[in-house]
């Protein structure tokens, strides 16, 4: 018989309605930070921080007010004034925001790089693609470097979540040595000899991206950077640094090690520990 029984009927019932729950409660959880950034803006618009508190103390400023009354951590309260303000920009992610269809790590990167001019494919994006997806392209688009936001990231396809690539030097110490600790480690990972096979410009300015550090550090100013006639100042930006590593791929610090959309210089090696 291929009639169900009684109790698993149930069981799945029971699944499809914790799971529902959930979605609608991770919903309510967006809604309700909206309102909150709502409130906090007009707080902070009528100055409502001058009012005296309990032993007589005054708040300098709204952040101020929030970590003594509410005990937040003033950056993370002035981060919140950021966001509230700057979705008076966006109104179209301003309500999808309170409708609860973004969640606030969305909200907040989109609102380092997004206006009215520019929200509408922002926020198609970000409808589509996962939280650490959109910081990874805001993160990107701080850095010059954009690129349609109808699709993810290219970052998404330079490292699956549960694999490494390490662009990697064979003669370079730093680069063997990261190779033995994600060997000790057990941790799976392909390596790409970049200097024989070079990397193109639309790579280089993905993993850029995906760096913590500035675009000026992926280079190594050594003696064949000297010997190039080099200067350094000319090589700040992601644009530059991608052109000069993909015509002289022998400059390019190593090892970088990628996973997912998070990536490191490792050097000293053991800064791969931040991927594991």
């Amino acid at each position: 018989m291929n009639a169900k029984s009684p109790l698993s009927t149930s069981a799945a019932s029971g699944d499809h309605g914790r799971a529902a729950a959930l979605v609608k409660s991770r919903q309510a959880l967006a809604r309700a930070m909206s309102e909150y950034l709502d409130r906090l803006r007009e707080f902070d618009l009528h100055r409502s921080h001058r009012q005296r508190l309990k032993g007589g103390r005054t708040a300098t400023n709204t952040a101020h007010w929030l970590q003594i009354v509410c005990g937040v951590e003033h950056a993370c309260a002035v981060e919140d004034l950021r966001v509230a303000y700057a979705l008076l920009k966006m109104p179209a992610v301003a309500t999808a925001f309170e409708a609860g269809e973004l969640s606030y790590r969305k909200v907040r990167a989109l609102a380092q790089v997004a206006d009215v001019a520019t929200e509408g494919p922002l926020l198609d994006f970000a409808r589509a693609v996962g939280d650490r997806h959109v910081e990874a392209y805001c993160r990107r688009a701080r850095l010059g470097y954009t690129r349609p936001a109808s699709s993810p990231p290219e970052e998404a396809s330079l490292a699956p979540p549960d694999r490494i690539v390490v662009y990697h030097n064979p003669a370079c110490s730093k680069s063997r040595g990261t190779v033995a600790i994600l060997r000790e480690q057990a941790a799976p990972f392909d390596t790409v000899e970049y200097l024989r096979e070079p990397l193109d410009e639309a790579r280089l300015k993905a993993i850029l991206a995906l760096l913590d550090s500035p675009p000026a550090e992926l280079v190594r100013k050594d003696a064949n950077f000297r010997a190039l006639g080099l200067n350094a100042a000319d090589y700040t930006s992601a644009d530059a640094v991608a052109k000069l590593l993909a015509a002289y791929p022998q400059l390019m610090q190593r090892p970088v090690v990628v996973r997912g959309d998070r990536a490191v210089i490792a050097r000293p090696a053991e800064k791969v520990a931040a991927l594991l």
